[in-house]
């Protein structure tokens, strides 16, 4: 009694090109998908950059507020 191969168990029996699915319904196509996922990317970066800066302008207004202090406190002291 001889076996014969299935396409999983004979590799060259195997499709070599692509083969679309019959009866697809998939409605999201790969561009847009592409297209949502370098929107997302440019969003977080954006809101980084953002927070980022407004960190930075916080530190600025902070050590502003402190050469003011130690400026007093030097004023005082002569």
């Amino acid at each position: 009694m001889s076996r014969q191969p299935t396409t999983s168990e004979d590799p060259a029996a195997r499709s070599q090109q692509f083969v679309p699915v019959e009866g697809n319904q998939q409605t999201t196509s790969a561009e847009a998908l592409l297209v949502a996922a370098y929107l997302v990317m440019w969003a977080l970066l954006l809101v980084f950059v953002g927070l980022g800066w407004r960190r930075q302008a916080r530190v600025e207004a902070r050590l502003g507020e402190l050469e003011k202090a130690v400026g007093a406190t030097e004023a005082r002291r002569s």
